[in-house]
């Protein structure tokens, strides 16, 4: 619950902080989403099955110790929604409760456990110019509130700069980002258990480009967590 302030509530009259999936105007004590949208967003529970769709993209290609991802992505439907506003409207505070939340309904399953640092998805430099924030790195900020584990933002670098990746198949994916991330940045990441985060999972293609560079310079044991994966 927020402390009660009345200069917040006086904001709240005039304008209004609206969810982004309803519209509606949230109350006082709504963070990120209402309530009812937040309740009616469709959970993977991913993270209770090893053998689970997002797993499943990995085997035979780089181990991957553990796979969660909060939602599924379905168009339309409200997680697109939620990641849309998230990552091309600015909402990257909502990124940040979002985060924090889904760490938080993870934390009793012992997802978290034995886990040493967090590591977002980095945005290439130009990219980053024009959207002007990372989205990944606001989800891994709220894990980070939730869980108290370091975010790192400089161990792992976007180097060559891709297109979208939102029209593309399996093959067109991972031939566009097998190369487009290094780790020249990263202290020595023996014994290391790092966790990947991204806001969105289809092939597995980001995530696996990633995981190789971090393999690479010495990290042994990585997880994965995405805000959102698409239906096989």
């Amino acid at each position: 619950m927020r402390p009660f302030r009345p200069l917040d509530e006086l904001l709240d009259l005039f304008f209004p902080r609206l969810c982004p999936i309803c519209q509606r105007a949230m109350n006082r004590d709504e963070r990120g989403l209402c309530t009812g949208c937040l309740h009616r967003l469709p959970r993977t529970r991913y993270h209770l099955d090893p053998l689970s769709p997002m797993a499943q993209l990995f085997f035979g290609k780089v181990p991957i110790e553990r796979c969660a991802a909060y939602l599924h992505f379905t168009t339309p439907g409200d997680a697109r929604q939620l990641i849309h506003h998230i990552k091309y409207h600015g909402g990257k505070q909502c990124g940040l409760i979002m985060g924090e939340i889904f760490a938080r309904e993870l934390i009793p399953d012992g997802f978290f456990e034995g886990i040493d640092a967090l590591v977002p998805v980095p945005l290439h430099p130009d990219k980053l110019r024009r959207r002007g924030y990372n989205q990944s790195e606001w989800i891994a900020r709220g894990v980070a509130q939730a869980t108290g584990i370091t975010l790192h933002t400089d161990w792992l670098e976007h180097t060559r700069d891709t297109r979208s990746q939102t029209r593309k198949g399996v093959y067109d994916r991972w031939l566009d980002t097998h190369t487009a991330y290094d780790a020249p940045e990263a202290p020595d990441l023996d014994g290391h258990h790092l966790l990947l985060i991204d806001d969105v999972v289809t092939t597995g293609a980001t995530l696996l480009a990633c995981a190789q560079a971090l393999h690479a310079h010495g990290a042994p044991r990585i997880s994965c967590l995405t805000l959102a994966a698409t239906r096989p």
